[in-house]
């Protein structure tokens, strides 16, 4: 994955049938939601799209990120540490009285941090990304641990308790609200409205596509994942484009952490497993593991199925036999055999 290959750069997944590979995930999209919705309690809903619309929020930014690494040859298994230390560093900083933009952006570079510690092993000492990634991750969940343990042994109260309620209104407090008033006055809530932590979520997509479809660097990187050695030679600075990839994802992840802290009322200690999401959205887009391959629209529809297919599970009985995660196991194994088999055509 991270050695050069002799090969010439091929035309990107992305590109050619990018419309195409668009409609057919759309369709499956639209499959699961009709399943779900005839079997699933509540599941066509305005409260249910919209949750669907919250939950998604977070695996379209941890797809975006993960195609960014696949599209230049590497993959990264950090992601989901770099959310939990995200996490926990906004609740530190907002219960030291930082202002709330301040302390998610502090946060977020911190999370970026890693990426750069990544992107030097993997890009400058060649290190494989798989190796490093996973390393790192074990790293980042083993100092968060000993952090852990030293707060609860000498931490005192959190002298700022409402800045933490303002991180939550973060993601709460919706946008769009439609209202009506009642005879006596009271309101009538029309619509819920949107969660900030969706309109985010739909800025940074769109911003994202532009960037890695319109830009120099979106160029670059695809050449630089079809085929390392020739980028160099022909005048490319792979190090640095591999670098900025691991750096822009690690941002998006440590996002990601923040916005889950802000739903969650403190540090998301369940990111374990995160990374594996952020992959699936990004292959079920057209990402390879080989390089040289994603979209990022088609990784946003990925996302949809994905969050769709774990919401639907969980509004029936399925929970209880644990297919969700069987699920994801197979979807994984599913993405992986497609990614093959595209190759090798």
């Amino acid at each position: 994955m991270d050695s050069p290959r002799g090969k010439s750069p091929r035309r990107t997944w992305s590109r050619p049938g990018s419309y195409s590979n668009s409609i057919v995930l759309l369709l499956l999209f639209a499959i699961i939601f009709t399943v779900f919705s005839i079997f699933g309690s509540n599941f066509f809903s305005v409260r249910s799209v919209l949750e669907l619309l919250v939950q998604t929020s977070t695996f379209t930014l941890l797809g975006i990120g993960s195609a960014l690494v696949l599209v230049v040859g590497c993959i990264d298994f950090s992601l989901g540490a770099v959310i939990a230390l995200s996490g926990t560093s906004v609740v530190v900083f907002a219960a030291m009285g930082m202002p709330i933009w301040i302390s998610i952006v502090a946060a977020s570079v911190l999370g970026g941090g890693i990426g750069f510690a990544n992107g030097i092993l993997v890009a400058r000492l060649r290190l494989p990304s798989f190796i490093v990634t996973f390393a790192m991750a074990m790293f980042v969940y083993g100092l968060l641990s000993a952090f852990g343990s030293f707060l609860n042994a000498h931490a005192g109260p959190i002298p700022h308790p409402e800045n933490l309620a303002r991180l939550g209104d973060l993601a709460n407090s919706p946008a769009f609200r439609i209202v009506s008033h009642d005879a006596s006055g009271e309101e009538i809530m029309l619509f819920p409205g949107i969660s900030r932590i969706v309109i985010i979520m739909i800025a940074i997509a769109v911003l994202s596509h532009l960037f890695l479809e319109k830009t120099r660097f979106g160029r670059q990187a695809f050449l630089v994942g079809s085929n390392p050695e020739a980028s160099r030679l022909s005048g490319i600075e792979v190090i640095r484009i591999k670098i900025m990839a691991f750096v822009f994802a690690s941002i998006l992840a440590g996002l990601v952490g923040c916005l889950l802290a802000s739903r969650l009322g403190g540090s998301p200690g369940g990111a374990v497993g995160y990374e594996i999401i952020g992959i699936e959205c990004a292959m079920i887009g057209g990402a390879s593991l080989s390089g040289g391959t994603g979209s990022i629209k088609n990784t946003v529809i990925g996302s949809f199925i994905i969050c769709a297919i774990s919401m639907g599970l969980s509004m029936t009985d399925a929970n209880h036999l644990s297919l969700p995660t069987l699920l994801n196991g197979l979807i994984l194994l599913g993405v992986v055999l497609l990614d093959r088999k595209r190759n090798n055509k």
